[in-house]
């Protein structure tokens, strides 16, 4: 979007970026500053429920990503991103993170409740484009993620378009990733996944009516992760028709990590002498991941039915995505992770909706799931009721309820959310 009256925040921003290259003026600079992003605001009321007893929390979250973008000299261009994203209890008026300034731990990924959240140099030449600094990681295995690192994106060959990234400071608070907690290294360390370096290429095609994705990325002395989705697309009599296959997996390079930075020898109580390890190692192994999905949308309906399989090669633990679920096919809200496998897993799920007027959608998710570890089978499922209004291409509403149900005494829980977002 293009602004030709700016606020204090946009002049400040396009000041920064104008110091980036000293051939552009901060007025030139001001000219071409193009603002996206989104303000958002959420309730979530979880219960989890587990043998023990019973867990309840409501919550407001407040969260604002925007980003300006300013062309500097000739083809350079500069992009800095602030984030706002703040919580706050409900009823708990102590716990308010809505404060900025000092002792401001704020929530969730970031660590503060104000920060600058990306801030890159880009330069374009032809049909390549490189961006270096703080920016979304954008891969496969990733959501939103951010980074430190280079990015080289090129679409010389026409409908394919190739990538390659190279990262060395991964965000290590995204509360996302299920290996954030696991140390690597010698016993001690204090060393973590995220502290290591993240390469990666990709070939990502478009050739009507075939869509695809191929990519690597190696997480040094950690794993390799690989993956390809396959897109097939049709219109039949009205009728928009989609099959969507992904076959990925993870190579381990670490044979184990650790649940605590260090692991000491503690006495066993009644029995003089005998030391035990304080905490077990975990042990890791590769893992493969198979997905198929049927999707169909015609005269207001929707639905897709799909099935997922994850098969570790041993019994330790792996992961698929390194971050949320990533690109990879996925249903429900809460029940599935990828980040974070333990078990061999058989999934299936059926979504279904219907839109009045291009307004509202009122849709349903239903997700079965089958794990095995060490001959132990523990059954689960998630069922989601959805309601949508897309009031104008900017605004929209959603809502929807979340029940999940484990077997052999496994979390019970049930995730209320409303959120009212508008797009830049």
């Amino acid at each position: 979007m293009k602004l030709f009256k700016l606020s204090l925040a946009a002049i400040v921003a396009a000041g920064a970026l104008s110091s980036v290259a000293s051939a552009a003026s901060l007025e030139e600079a001001i000219k071409n500053v193009d603002v996206s992003g989104y303000a958002r605001y959420r309730f979530d009321s979880k219960k989890i429920t587990t043998v023990a007893g019973q867990n309840t929390a409501n919550a407001h979250r407040f969260t604002s990503d925007i980003d300006f973008k300013a062309a500097l000299d000739d083809n350079f261009f500069g992009v800095i991103g602030f984030r706002y994203d703040s919580i706050d209890n409900s009823g708990e008026r102590a716990n308010a993170q809505t404060n900025v300034g000092v002792n401001d731990d704020g929530f969730g990924e970031y660590g503060q409740t104000f920060n600058v959240r990306q801030f890159y140099l880009g330069y374009t030449a032809g049909n390549t484009t490189v961006t270096a600094g703080r920016q979304v990681l954008g891969t496969f295995f990733t959501d939103d993620m951010v980074g430190t690192g280079i990015k080289v994106l090129n679409s010389d060959i026409s409908g394919l378009t190739l990538a390659a990234i190279a990262f060395d400071n991964l965000q290590g608070t995204d509360t996302d990733m299920g290996t954030r907690g696991l140390y690597l290294g010698s016993n001690g360390s204090n060393e973590h996944v995220y502290d290591r370096n993240l390469y990666g290429v990709a070939a990502i095609g478009s050739y009507d009516p075939v869509s695809f994705q191929v990519w690597y990325a190696a997480l040094d002395s950690v794993a390799q992760l690989y993956a390809l989705d396959v897109t097939l697309g049709a219109n039949l009599g009205g009728a928009d028709l989609s099959l969507q296959a992904q076959y990925a997996g993870s190579a381990m390079w670490a044979n184990s990590v650790r649940t605590e930075q260090k692991i000491t020898q503690e006495p066993v109580p009644g029995v003089p002498g005998v030391l035990v390890p304080s905490s077990s190692p975990v042990e890791l192994d590769d893992a493969q991941f198979l997905a198929v999905k049927a999707g169909a949308k015609a005269f207001g309906f929707d639905g897709s039915v799909g099935y997922v399989n994850i098969n570790t090669q041993g019994s330790g633990a792996s992961l698929i995505s390194l971050e949320d679920q990533g690109a990879f096919i996925t249903a429900g809200e809460d029940l599935l992770d990828y980040t974070l496998i333990r078990a061999d897993q058989s999934i299936y799920f059926v979504t279904a909706g219907y839109t009045f007027a291009d307004k509202v959608r009122v849709g349903a998710d239903y997700v079965g799931s089958r794990a095995e570890e060490r001959g132990n089978y523990v059954d689960a499922y998630e069922a989601v009721a959805r309601v949508d209004y897309k009031y104008s291409k900017k605004l929209n509403f959603k809502t929807w309820y979340s029940y999940i149900d484990r077997d052999n005494d496994g979390e019970d829980a049930k995730h209320l959310r409303f959120e009212a977002r508008y797009n830049f």
